[in-house]
């Protein structure tokens, strides 16, 4: 019996100075607090894309499941309460949604010729970087195939074949598409040209024999949403870090500070290397790094009449290194376009400054003639409340299923000067206002603009929304 207790003390005292030994070895609480804001700022759009992608392609249990990978599904329907699967989702236009796995061969996305109306697909990487466009204003309106290959791919692309080719920084990527709807009697319109967007493999659509086919990729469960708050939240960088290699010449030297907190490419984490003194920094310095991105996402563009004149997405070139800004841009809505494709105001606060709230207030937007979102092709408004994570949620449950207001909105009342009065309160108003009610929660919310092909005054920053005024 006393050899046994020798023994575990033994064990135990072996444990704690190795780990203290990782300690002494150069990694001190401060050093590694700092560089777990600084990962954790720098991972936090990849992990909120592990997530959606999670949910999307592999968790069969979950509501927002959709396809495997490199197979394209289409919303029947505009996204509603029930969407969850990404924050300040869109409820114009029905999505076409699909994960490209570039692993094993380059895929082809072919559309037809689109005349009638306004389409675009957003190609984003496991960086959420947008890094091609295929659509009305990015293509043109006549069809097309379109190439996409992934980083390490070494196979010739046949001339002639494809009208452009996209090369990808990841792996893995997703395609999301987006078509007009005219209002409920054109949805049988927009279903029938999703069913000609088609994705193909390459050899397929070559008509050539099949390359060997790839190892499935081991995903992590997510068993608990809250794992990506914390020390935990390398495992997940880890994996996704695999799958972005050879890295860009941009971020090798901050990937290799981030190895002294155990981030390594493909690399099973282990925190049990760390003393619990490190453990503890780390999880310090991610709970400031979320504090960063949140503090940057309620002040993520210019204020003009108490709206954030976003402009926080784009492509690696775009951002200039500033993750900070990547980061708020995934925390305030995951995947939005770019400003020349769709611009994304965004309201927190009324006239007075005060935070929007729909059990304590009412208000109103009025849009004179002249200020109505100069847009292209179309424009909205829709209304969020704050659930994911206190800055972003979701679309909102209320008695009329009406989630936004748009220009082609069924019904709209304009007054004699061509000017348009959006009324945004939680209880049902008059029967003259319903036409332009917009139902608000009993609880904090937010609204986003979007204006579809902005036009130059939207651009060049001389057109801002009107405030958002409290009714009495």
């Amino acid at each position: 019996m006393n050899k046994i207790i020798l023994v575990f003390l033994f064990v135990l005292v072996f444990t704690n100075c190795k780990k203290e030994a990782v300690n002494e070895a150069g990694l001190k609480p401060d050093e590694a607090k700092a560089i777990a804001k600084e990962a954790y700022i720098y991972a936090y759009p990849m992990l909120m894309g592990y997530r959606s992608l999670y949910y999307t392609i592999i968790d069969k249990k979950s509501p927002g499941y959709r396809s495997d990978s490199n197979m394209i599904t289409h919303d029947r329907r505009p996204a509603d309460d029930t969407r969850k699967d990404v924050v300040s989702m869109n409820a114009d236009t029905p999505y076409s949604l699909f994960s490209m796995d570039l692993r094993s061969e380059p895929m082809v996305l072919s559309v037809p010729s689109m005349k009638d109306r306004y389409y675009v697909f957003q190609f984003i990487d496991l960086f959420t970087h947008n890094f091609a466009y295929v659509g009305t204003r990015a293509t043109g309106v006549e069809a097309g195939d379109y190439l996409f290959v992934g980083p390490d791919w070494k196979g010739k692309i046949p001339e002639g074949k494809f009208k452009k080719v996209f090369h990808v920084e990841s792996q893995f990527a997703t395609g999301i598409g987006r078509t007009q709807l005219f209002g409920a009697k054109d949805l049988q319109n927009v279903i029938k040209i999703q069913d000609t967007y088609k994705l193909t493999s390459m050899s397929k659509f070559l008509g050539t024999s099949n390359p060997e086919p790839v190892k499935d990729l081991e995903w992590i469960p997510i068993t608990d949403v809250n794992e990506f708050n914390n020390v935990n939240f390398i495992k997940f960088f880890n994996l996704y870090l695999n799958l972005v290699k050879p890295f860009n010449k941009e971020d090798i030297e901050e990937l290799k500070r981030f190895e002294k907190i155990g981030v390594s490419p493909g690399a099973k984490f282990d925190s049990t290397q760390f003393s619990d003194d490190i453990i503890k920094a780390i999880n310090e310095g991610v709970n400031e790094g979320i504090a960063a991105i949140k503090e940057k996402a309620g002040k993520i563009g210019e204020k003009k009449n108490g709206w954030n004149m976003m402009d926080p997405f784009g492509n690696r070139e775009f951002y200039k290194g500033d993750r900070l800004l990547r980061a708020a841009a995934v925390m305030v809505g995951i995947y939005g376009n770019d400003k020349i494709e769709a611009f994304y105001p965004v309201a927190y606060v009324d006239k007075e400054g005060k935070i929007l709230n729909g059990k304590t207030n009412m208000y109103k937007i009025h849009f004179s003639k002249d200020q109505i979102p100069p847009a292209k092709y179309f424009w909205s408004v829709t209304m969020y409340d704050k659930s994911a994570d206190g800055v972003g949620g979701y679309l909102i449950k209320n008695p009329i299923n009406r989630f936004l207001i748009n220009s082609t909105t069924d019904g709209l009342m304009y007054d004699k000067d061509g000017g348009l009065t959006i009324y945004i309160q939680n209880k049902k108003p008059d029967a003259a206002k319903i036409s332009n009610w917009l139902p608000a929660p009993a609880e904090d919310f937010y609204l986003m603009i979007r204006i579809y092909g902005p036009k130059d005054v939207a651009m060049n920053g001389t057109w801002a929304p009107p405030s958002v005024e409290k009714v009495n």
